[in-house]
């Protein structure tokens, strides 16, 4: 018989799961008046402990960040902002929750390399498995939340710009792979979100191909144990592989259907999922415990990872429990989160040294919608030795930089509005958790050596997606992510359009309907072409082997998975393949004589879809367009790859991209041309020879009727919102 205390914590339970199913985002709240707090470009300076340890030179502290054309401070948690606010400067509040998001503080694996080492040493024990701080946990979860209002209560009445609850967060370290979290508290949220999913044990063991005969048996699998199933097909494998054999499995998508336990991958990958759920539900919740206190400040993370099966980092999760991220721009990273939070403020942190470098990045992240960056830090910017404590020289190679961010000129791109073409790109989380166990076969017993900063370089996938998006930006289009959860319930675009699965390996039932519909033209007239690379939909949404891939009558598979498919329509007549490595696009393409044969096939398929403005495919300049009343805006900039690592390099490998370049540009709608930088006419109709600068970007407004120059910047910021 269930007791009155025990009835209450189901019915919690219960709430729970339904909160986390929908997303844990709270995103019928109103949130922030965002246009209000980031209305103009902010510089802000990540402000070291120099700083604190001298509060008698404060003033001349904001003097030289004022002349440096910083306009925002930082504090701390629970540091006292009064002297920012006092001097009516600006400022954000910093790593609010300082135990749990961020294990490399306040725990005891704050050195990775060492503790996963002696893990491995010790036998790679599941005691190990358990997280310092248990996101499932309610005391530590009260904890933060009295600790985030309490921040909250303090600053409120100043008007922040922004809270960030942690920086460089993670379920585990940044992106690095481990089995987290096998806590008690944390194995009783998944099985209770278990029952949500699946309903019954039944229906779990059926999905799992395991033989569970109570729920409170229910466990997920280890990456070893999932590495041994690959092996054995054992329903219940110990964990404890032959790591040989499990170095020789080859995946072949036409042999994988005759062992389907061994490719059922579903106990390892509904634990990840889970995972990814539990971080974005903390997060969820210390922003509506925020929002309680403080309901117009932003709440957001800085310092994020690339997408991947491990730490948390479902990027459509989190990005509908976030007001503002701060991004490291690694495989494609700050695209996929533009793509899911239009509109919300993104910034970025400063690390490199040298004029041209920073003009070229912090242009390209403005182009994309960034409304801010991060300067790290005081203790380089400033010269503590002397008692004046001057600019540096990387502060001076950064001034001319940040007054350009903080022009008329950026104003005018920060409150256009930006055009983006038909082009969708599947965002699919799953696909990453089952890519991840494929990728990570050759590692064998090593695989929990995989660091992020290794797969920043080497995970295939990421190489994948940078190729299709490379392709379609060479081209002159503007693509867009679309995630699985909106995929699975997607109207698609009346017109013509184009869809794009990069290494899509898993695809629920929904996802595959809407993929045929978008093929059936639903929604609209046009043409519409489905591309694919490997074999699509081979695995459901749970990452379980499929008995026939959902799209295996257009795109059948194949012993390689080099190649991709094209579709036109639902037919299989109506399918061609090319074969060859689409992932090596992104690198041929920097060479002094570029292979872009695949960028012209592509452009061949393409023909019916419109292209705004029209650039040369050899030039290898991506093109932005924007609309501003009755006015467009155009900006064009050599299309350069960034790699930005945890080493914090940014860009190499593109000096076949850093020299000027002299090309024509046709638009599609002419009118009068004007460069904006010089604020100068350049031609009138639809035609015009500009140069593209490798450091900064070519800026034009195209506009209805002449203007003179000396009003054109006026003009324009007239017609702005």
């Amino acid at each position: 018989m269930m007791t009155a205390s025990n009835r209450w914590k189901w019915i919690g339970l219960a709430g729970l799961v339904l909160w986390m199913w929908n997303g844990g985002g709270f995103l019928s709240q109103a949130g922030p008046d965002l246009d209000m707090q980031w209305s103009q470009y902010r510089v802000i300076m990540w402000v070291g402990d120099t700083a604190r340890r001298h509060p008698e030179k404060f003033s001349l502290f904001l003097q030289r960040l004022r002349e440096m054309g910083v306009n925002t401070g930082m504090v701390y948690d629970g540091e006292s902002a009064a002297p920012y606010w006092k001097a009516g400067f600006p400022y954000y509040v910093e790593n609010l929750v300082n135990r749990g998001l961020c294990l490399k503080w306040n725990s005891r694996v704050r050195n990775w390399d060492a503790f996963v080492t002696q893990w491995h040493r010790s036998g790679r024990p599941l005691s190990a498995l358990r997280r310092d701080y248990c996101l499932d946990d309610p005391q530590w979860i009260h904890w933060a939340e009295a600790t985030v209002q309490r921040i909250a209560k303090q600053h409120r009445n100043h008007h922040p710009l922004a809270y960030n609850l942690r920086d460089e967060l993670s379920v585990t370290i940044s992106a690095n792979p481990f089995d987290y979290d096998f806590n008690p508290q944390a194995l009783a949220g998944f099985r209770l979100w278990l029952r949500s999913v699946y309903g019954s044990l039944e229906h779990l063991n059926q999905e799992w191909d395991t033989k569970f005969s109570r729920w409170e048996e229910v466990m997920p699998f280890t990456t070893d144990q999932i590495k041994e199933r690959m092996v054995t097909g054992a329903r219940h494998p110990r964990g404890k592989p032959d790591w040989a054999a499990v170095r020789r499995i080859q995946w072949d998508p036409q042999a994988a259907r005759n062992r389907p336990v061994h490719w059922n991958f579903a106990p390892w990958a509904d634990f990840r999922t889970y995972m990814d759920l539990s971080l974005a539900r903390v997060l969820g919740r210390l922003r509506q415990a925020i929002r309680q206190i403080d309901p117009q400040t932003p709440v957001g993370i800085e310092g994020t990872q690339m997408p991947h099966a491990f730490g948390g980092y479902d990027l459509w999760r989190l990005s509908q429990v976030l007001d503002w991220v701060e991004p490291y721009d690694i495989a494609g990273a700050r695209e996929i989160w533009g793509s899911f939070m239009p509109g919300k403020p993104m910034v970025t942190t400063v690390f490199e040294k040298e004029t041209d470098p920073a003009r070229r990045r912090l242009w390209h992240l403005l182009l994309l919608g960034d409304r801010g960056c991060i300067i790290w830090w005081s203790e380089d910017c400033f010269d503590w030795h002397r008692p004046e404590i001057p600019l540096t020289r990387k502060a001076r190679a950064l001034v001319p930089v940040l007054r350009e961010m903080t022009s008329p000129l950026a104003q005018l791109f920060l409150r256009a509005h930006r055009e983006l073409d038909p082009i969708y790109f599947h965002y699919s989380q799953a696909s990453i958790q089952v890519d991840w166990l494929l990728e990570s076969i050759p590692d064998g017993w090593t695989w929990y050596r995989r660091f992020s900063s290794y797969e920043a370089k080497h995970n295939r996938m990421a190489q994948v997606r940078e190729g299709w998006w490379k392709i379609f930006t060479d081209l002159g289009y503007s693509p867009q992510w679309i995630s699985y959860e909106r995929l699975a319930h997607w109207n698609p675009p009346a017109g013509p359009a184009v869809l794009v699965l990069p290494t899509s390996r898993a695809l629920s039932d929904a996802e595959a309907q809407a993929v045929r519909r978008f093929l059936n033209g639903s929604g609209g007239k046009g043409p519409r072409l489905l591309l694919a690379d490997g074999s699509p939909g081979f695995f459901d949404g749970h990452g379980k082997l499929r008995d026939r891939s959902v799209l295996e009558d257009l795109f059948p598979p194949r012993r390689s998975e080099d190649g991709v498919y094209a579709a036109t329509a639902a037919a299989p007549e109506a399918v061609r393949f090319r074969s060859g490595d689409i992932a090596r696009y992104a690198v041929h393409r920097l060479a002094e004589k570029p292979r872009l044969d695949w960028a012209e096939w592509i452009e061949g398929l393409c023909q019916w879809l419109p292209r705004e403005v029209r650039v040369p495919l050899s030039v290898r300049v991506r093109v932005y367009r924007y609309r501003l009343g009755p006015a467009r805006l155009i900006a064009l900039e050599r299309n350069i790859s960034y790699h930005m690592s945890e080493n914090l390099a940014q860009a190499g490998g593109n000096e076949a991209l850093e020299h000027p370049v002299s090309i024509p540009i046709h638009l599609s709608h002419g009118g009068w041309i004007y460069d904006l930088w010089t604020q100068k006419l350049l031609a009138h109709g639809q035609q015009v020879q500009v140069t593209i600068d490798p450091w900064r970007p070519t800026l034009l407004a195209v506009l209805p009727t002449r203007i003179p120059s000396s009003q054109l910047l006026s003009w324009l910021l007239a017609q702005a919102p």
